[in-house]
């Protein structure tokens, strides 16, 4: 029989043993990942502000002299947008992405516009897409090749699509998102202050326009939403759907607009190989197109029309203006006001042209919002002088001295091009392309961000429309608080 006193020594022979492989477990222990904690000087900088690498201090606080800072995207955003006295509009999300995906809704909503605005139309089969053509080609593209009209196509047909990288033209491994994704991504990444503008592509039936309204209020929710189409019917029909939603009319764009549009298309599809082929058909359709629209375009800014159409809409309801139609008829912000009506602008000759007419309006006589492809920081420096340098902070780092140096032209949207001119004492002017920091301008660099014309290469004009006269109306409200 073992003594207890053996048992004893055989038991605290076992547990020094085991202190002592559980010593030795510890002797070469698993690095801890490190934490990355905001340094207390960015501790106000809002949460997507970029707190880590290096000189990222002196960097945020030479933007935040300038009431700018940069984000973990890469963007460079406003800090306050309380000088920006109009809401702004991202024009199918954000103009960098690409058309009809969820990271043109997504990244639209992180550079803080208020709201985003996407194209909805039917398939055949009754689904609700987001898609702006009638038919494929420009945006989209078809795995086959072919062309196709969206109303004669399938949900599993539109799911073959390819969408187009605005800056190469070349098909990405990516397809267009359903109505229903749109919602979702949209609920998933907006802030409480943010909307969706709804742009109507289809003329439908009140029970199909029941269900995208119904599809919109479980997952966004009312307040949420709201609704745009050149189709007045359409918007008659909504408002006895939902009695409170925002409506507002598109009213086609300004023939001159049209012109040269279509003379711009012309022009620019001997640039782009996958266009030349069509060329002949493009020439045809854009003068017809051009003929066909003159005769029955109709302008609804008169007194009585804006009447009419609040009597149609109801309340809470507007008109959106090619930026032309807004500067030949002064009045009709004030009559539309009268009403109790918004007016909003859009262009189909580009953001440049839009917002160079917009700087020529005073405060006071500028629409209630501008529909631009450009950012936040881009209209709202232009139009109000919104990133004026403080000269409060000195820096310490050659990037942060760079930041302070810049004259208050600079354009911060092309922050990343800029610093290559750094070491030479150039930067990138906001409306005169490159520029010496302390001389007069020198050659000028192309703007390498892209216009609504230009931004996917050409679409073939077809007999129906010039499929311009929609899709520039989307409104933003932009925040008026700090970030």
């Amino acid at each position: 029989m073992i003594s207890r006193g053996v048992i004893i020594k055989v038991y605290c022979t076992i547990i020094v043993v085991l202190q002592f492989t559980l010593t030795g477990c510890k002797s070469t222990p698993t690095p801890a990942k490190p934490i990355n904690t905001t340094p207390a000087e960015l501790s106000h900088f809002p949460t997507d502000a970029l707190t880590q690498g290096a000189n990222i201090i002196d960097t945020q606080l030479s933007l935040a002299d300038r009431n700018l800072y940069l984000a973990n995207s890469g963007n460079i955003k406003m800090l306050s947008t309380d000088q920006c006295q109009l809401e702004i509009s991202a024009h199918r999300g954000d103009f960098r992405q690409p058309e009809s995906s969820a990271n043109a809704i997504a990244s639209a909503l992180n550079d803080n516009f208020n709201s985003v605005e996407i194209d909805v139309m039917l398939l055949k089969d009754g689904t609700w897409v987001n898609h702006h053509d009638s038919q494929t080609g420009r945006a989209t593209v078809y795995y086959t090749g072919e062309r196709f009209k969206l109303n004669r196509m399938s949900f599993k047909e539109f799911s073959n699509l390819k969408l187009r990288d605005k800056h190469t033209n070349n098909l990405l491994n990516q397809r267009p998102i359903a109505a229903v994704e749109a919602f979702k991504t949209f609920a998933a990444y907006r802030h409480n202050n943010q909307q969706l503008n709804v742009e109507i592509k289809s003329d439908t039936n009140g029970q199909k326009l029941v269900e995208l309204d119904n599809m919109l209020r479980r997952y966004i929710g009312l307040g949420g939403f709201y609704y745009s189409s050149t189709n007045q019917e359409v918007l008659y029909k909504l408002r006895g759907i939902n009695s409170s939603v925002y409506l507002g009319f598109i009213q086609g764009g300004h023939p001159t607009s049209v012109e040269k549009l279509a003379a711009d298309l012309r022009k620019g599809v001997k640039n782009d190989a996958y266009y030349l082929d069509n060329q002949n058909n493009l020439e045809l359709a854009g003068r017809y197109g051009t003929k066909r629209y003159r005769s029955r375009y109709k302008d609804y800014t008169s007194k009585s029309s804006l009447s009419a159409l609040h009597r149609k809409l109801g309340n809470n309801s507007g008109i959106h203006l090619d930026i032309r139609s807004f500067m030949q008829h002064s009045n009709v912000k004030h009559d539309a006001h009268q009403l109790g009506m918004k007016v909003y602008t859009y262009s189909l000759n580009g953001s440049e042209y839009h917002q160079s007419q917009l700087v020529k309006l005073s405060p006071s006589t500028l629409p209630d919002g501008a529909i631009v492809d450009a950012t936040p920081y881009n209209i709202c420096q232009r139009l109000f002088n919104a990133a004026i340098p403080a000269k409060q902070y000195q820096a310490i780092s050659p990037v942060g001295r760079y930041i302070t140096s810049l004259p208050q032209d600079a354009d911060f949207d092309r922050f990343n091009e800029m610093r290559g001119y750094q070491h030479e004492g150039y930067y990138l002017s906001l409306n005169a392309g490159l520029k010496a920091i302390n001389s007069a301008p020198v050659a000028p660099v192309a703007n390498n961000i892209p216009t609504p014309l230009l931004e996917h290469g050409f679409p073939t004009i077809t007999d129906e429309k010039i499929d311009n006269d929609t899709g520039e109306t989307i409104i933003l409200r932009l925040p008026t608080r700090s970030q």
